[in-house]
């Protein structure tokens, strides 16, 4: 990763350890583990946004794609 501290991933697995929910999420090839307290629907395949470790939200297949056209279009 280049150092972005907000991403994107694929959920891979999801754990439940002593300190809480954390799944490892694939993002551009590398896994990292991330606290999925905030986001108690998050499953496996699901693609989180994450800051700082942390996924903050479900992105949904749909809302990326949207957003992804959105930009594309003011460029």
């Amino acid at each position: 990763m280049d150092g972005t501290l907000v991403f994107t991933g694929r959920v891979a697995s999801v754990h439940t350890l002593p300190e809480g929910r954390v799944g490892r999420v694939s993002v551009r090839g590398a896994r990292v583990d991330v606290a999925l307290d905030l986001v108690p629907e998050a499953r496996a395949g699901d693609t989180v946004l994450v800051h700082a470790g942390v996924a903050l939200s479900v992105v949904r297949e749909g809302e990326a794609a949207g957003a992804a056209a959105s930009e594309a279009e003011e460029a």
